[in-house]
């Protein structure tokens, strides 16, 4: 083999070195699509105490659960924060007697642009501190000049006894949500 031939041989393995170098990386972005995560799967977990919640007023909580980045698992770490709404039936009314209160549970992101949403000083709204974004303590968009495409982002929420302890918890099922949509989507 001559010096020439040589010199081919070496410069054909390093341009098909840097083709797959470039190009390996450039196939699997346009591929990505194809191998897309599916949306995660809700959180579930106890939040809070029945009984430390107060009628018509809500309490923020934090959600723990594991977090995870490109190469990192965080376990117990707080992923998100949740409004909780106690909501006890009309002490007046002959089906009181029979029924036990309801909670709410709506997250705390704005679905206008992820900004976290506050109580007004009053109590008795929600706030978005970003574009001043109002909700009700149902969750329901206030005011005509209201930035937010939808109402507060609900969760399913339900009631569970602890037998142990004789007392009621509230679980929630927490999700994170597309933000800007007028439609409630699922994040993957």
């Amino acid at each position: 083999m001559n010096r020439r031939d040589l010199l081919k041989w070496v410069s054909g393995l390093l341009g098909t070195a840097s083709a797959l170098l470039m190009g390996v990386p450039g196939i699997a972005y346009v591929l990505a699509d194809v191998f897309r995560r599916r949306p995660s799967q809700a959180t579930v977990q106890r939040v809070a105490r029945l009984s430390d919640l107060k009628p018509g007023r809500p309490v923020q909580v934090g959600v723990v659960g594991s977090r995870r980045d490109a190469w990192t698992v965080y376990p117990d770490e707080v992923i998100g924060h949740v409004w909780l709404v106690r909501r006890d039936t009309d002490p007046a009314s002959d089906a009181a007697a029979d029924k036990q209160p309801t909670v709410a549970a709506f997250t705390s992101v704005c679905p206008h642009l992820g900004c976290t949403i506050g109580l007004d000083a009053t109590g008795r709204r929600f706030v978005c501190p970003c574009h001043r974004a109002e909700f009700a303590l149902d969750g329901q968009r206030v005011g005509n000049g209201n930035h937010a495409p939808r109402a507060m982002d609900g969760l399913e929420c339900r009631l569970v006894r602890d037998d142990d302890a004789d007392d009621w918890w509230v679980e929630i099922a927490y999700e994170k949500f597309e933000r800007g949509l007028t439609r409630k989507v699922r994040r993957a």
